[in-house]
C-alpha cells in the first residue's frame, strides 16, 4: 500500500475537515466540487482508508482522517510561520500591503491617509479589504489593521489610535417619524452600541437594521429615523443634525494592529507609521471625539 501523501492533498483534507462539505473546501481551494470530490477518493484509495464519513450533510474525519487532519493542520502553521518570518525581512518598501478596516473608518478617516501615502511610496500597493468581521492576522489574511474595540487581541501589537465619539442624529431636512430608529444589525460586533440600544430603544421602533454604518448614515439622511452614528462622520454630513452631545458609554478606542512577525517588514511599516502620524494632529482628534 502506497502510504506517502503530497502537500496538496494534505491541502485539500485540511479544507474539507475546516469547511465540513465539499463545497466549502472547493471555495476555499479555488477548485470545482467535482475536483475536490475525485481528489480526496483518489487520495483515500492510495491510502487504503476513509478519511470522512456523512453525518447529516457534514464531511467528519474518520480516526484515520483526524491524524491526517492534525499532521496537514500543522504543517499549515509551519508554512505560515516560515512566509512570516521571510516576509519579514525586507527591507525595501516596495510590493503589496493589505490593510483591513471598516468601511465606515476608511470613508471617514482611512482614505485621505491611503492617497498621500501613495504619492510618497508609489512602488508600495495598497490592498484594502472592507470587512466589519476582524481578518486573521496571524494567518496572514492581512498586514495591518485598523479596527474600534473595547481591547486589542493577542499577540498582535496595537497602537491606539484615539477613541471614537457617538451621538444622536436625525434628518436636518425633516423630522422622521416619532420614535423611530435606524439600527446596527446584531451580526456587527459593537457591543457598547448594541447594549445601549437595547436599553434605551424598544425593539418594535426600530424601523430599519442594517450591518454597515454608512448605510445608517445614509437612511438617517433619508429621514427613516434616528440613529447613533460616529461623530466623525456625521458631524461633516450637511443633511444631518445632531441632537445629543457624544454619549461616553459609547465611547470606542480605535486600534493599529500589526503582527510582531511583520512590523519590521520596510512596505508594513512605512504605512504604519503613516497612519499613527495622520491620527496625531489635534483637529483630527477633535473630530474623533465630537468636540
Amino acid at each position: 500500500m502506497q502510504t506517502d501523501i503530497a502537500w496538496d492533498d494534505l491541502r485539500l483534507v485540511l479544507a474539507i475537515a475546516r469547511a465540513e462539505t465539499l463545497a466549502g473546501a472547493a471555495r476555499t481551494l479555488g477548485l470545482h466540487h467535482a475536483t475536490v470530490y475525485r481528489r480526496l477518493i483518489a487520495c483515500e484509495r492510495a491510502l487504503g482508508t476513509a478519511l470522512f464519513e456523512r453525518d447529516r450533510g457534514r464531511h467528519v474525519p474518520t480516526a484515520a482522517g483526524a491524524e491526517w487532519v492534525a499532521v496537514a493542520d500543522d504543517m499549515d502553521g509551519a508554512v505560515i510561520d516560515a512566509a512570516r518570518r521571510i516576509a519579514g525581512r525586507d527591507v525595501t518598501p516596495a510590493g503589496t500591503v493589505r490593510l483591513t478596516t471598516t468601511d465606515t473608518l476608511l470613508h471617514g478617516l482611512v482614505s485621505p491617509v491611503l492617497g498621500a501615502f501613495r504619492q510618497r511610496f508609489p512602488a508600495i500597493r495598497l490592498d484594502v479589504r472592507l470587512s466589519n468581521a476582524p481578518l486573521d492576522l496571524a494567518r496572514r489574511d492581512a498586514d495591518l489593521a485598523i479596527r474600534a474595540a473595547d481591547a486589542p487581541p493577542d499577540p498582535l501589537i496595537a497602537q491606539r489610535l484615539g477613541d471614537i465619539a457617538m451621538a444622536r442624529y436625525r434628518c436636518a431636512q425633516h423630522a422622521p417619524p416619532p420614535n423611530a430608529w435606524v439600527g446596527l444589525s446584531e451580526a456587527v460586533p459593537f457591543a457598547a452600541l448594541h447594549r445601549w440600544m437595547a436599553a434605551y430603544v424598544d425593539q418594535d421602533d426600530i424601523a430599519l437594521q442594517v450591518d454597515s454604518m454608512l448605510a445608517m448614515q445614509r437612511a438617517v439622511a433619508d429621514g427613516v429615523g434616528e440613529a447613533l452614528l460616529p461623530c466623525y462622520l456625521a458631524d461633516d454630513d450637511p443633511a444631518l443634525v445632531r441632537v445629543t452631545e457624544p454619549i461616553p458609554p459609547l465611547s470606542t478606542p480605535i486600534w493599529l494592529l500589526v503582527h510582531p512577525d511583520m512590523r519590521r517588514t520596510a512596505r508594513v511599516r512605512v504605512l504604519r507609521q503613516a497612519l499613527i502620524d495622520a491620527f496625531e494632529p489635534p483637529d483630527l482628534r477633535a473630530r474623533l471625539s465630537g468636540a
